[in-house]
């Protein structure tokens, strides 16, 4: 892939001082890609910008299906990638003592353009992949909880077929610790010629009765 600015260096230059490179790892820190501005590499800046912004935004697409953590490696590996890249292209620019001609009022320019424009960004994203991991991790812990109140009541049903089960709080030996640990209250009822009630509340708040 080439860059406007490729064909610049091409040329022959003399040595010029070397852009800061802390201060290019600290720009693609907290504003991705922008770090390649200062050294005057602005169509990686752009290019990685956008590539970093099309991974958020896939991220945020696959969230609305997927509650895996796995998404956001996605970004989290672009990210490292354009840190390896940005090292690599600052090392063979230093080597030379040759750096793309770029006017400091232009790379401030495309450093505060890359400011708004990612804060406009975030914001979007944020309003949809926020609610969107919240809302699959509550439908997560809803599941969970519907499977642990199904085994409860699978317990409750062979008691009472081996004639041990009373009305009154549910015995749950015999079920997992890290079940038991996010159940507040469970109690069950006989019930003259019909099947026994259960009611189960967890430490969400959340109440599920069955059957």
């Amino acid at each position: 892939m080439t860059f406007p600015e490729d064909a610049v260096l091409r040329r022959p230059a003399a040595p010029a001082k070397a852009p800061s490179q802390a201060l290019g790892f600290f720009l693609n820190f907290f504003l991705p890609g922008a770090g390649f501005s200062l050294i005057g590499r602005w169509g990686w800046h752009l290019g990685w910008f956008g590539i970093l912004a099309a991974l958020n935004v896939v991220v945020a697409i696959l969230s609305l299906t997927s509650s895996s953590p796995l998404l956001l490696l996605l970004p989290l590996i672009g990210f490292i990638v354009m840190h390896v890249h940005f090292a690599r292209i600052y090392d063979w620019h230093e080597e030379r003592g040759v750096w793309p001609p770029l006017e400091p009022v232009l790379k401030a320019v495309l450093i505060a353009g890359h400011f708004f424009v990612g804060f406009i960004l975030t914001g979007i994203l944020a309003a949809v992949l926020i609610p969107n991991l919240l809302g699959a991790r509550e439908r997560a812990m809803q599941v969970g909880e519907q499977a642990t109140a199904r085994n409860v009541y699978t317990m409750m049903m062979v008691q009472e077929v081996d004639k041990t089960l009373r009305s009154g709080p549910c015995d749950l030996g015999e079920l997992p610790e890290d079940n038991r640990a996010t159940i507040t209250a469970c109690t069950v009822e006989l019930r003259d010629g019909g099947e026994p009630a259960l009611n189960l509340t967890f430490d969400s708040g959340r109440q599920i009765s069955l059957p």
